[in-house]
């Protein structure tokens, strides 16, 4: 079952199956390392729907209009 970034619960380990932006957006995401196929983990909710997400020892700050259209499934 696949669901928003946006909606994901904290500290859960879930997999990229698609990124629903324009290309410009999805080539900056993939630059930061969101690709399809990579495990990524929610640490922190932000206002707004905003998400940190840990990939590797990298955090990232993702707005929640992005994170709604980051569409993962859970592990």
């Amino acid at each position: 079952m696949t669901e928003s970034l946006r909606t994901c619960p904290l500290g859960v380990d879930m997999e990229i199956c698609r990124i629903d932006l324009s290309s410009a957006y999805r080539f900056r995401l993939r630059e930061l390392g969101f690709r399809e196929h990579e495990r990524i983990r929610v640490i922190q909710k932000a206002n707004f729907g905003g998400r940190v997400v840990a990939h590797g020892t990298e955090r990232i700050a993702v707005d929640g209009a992005t994170a709604r259209h980051i569409l993962v499934q859970l592990h």
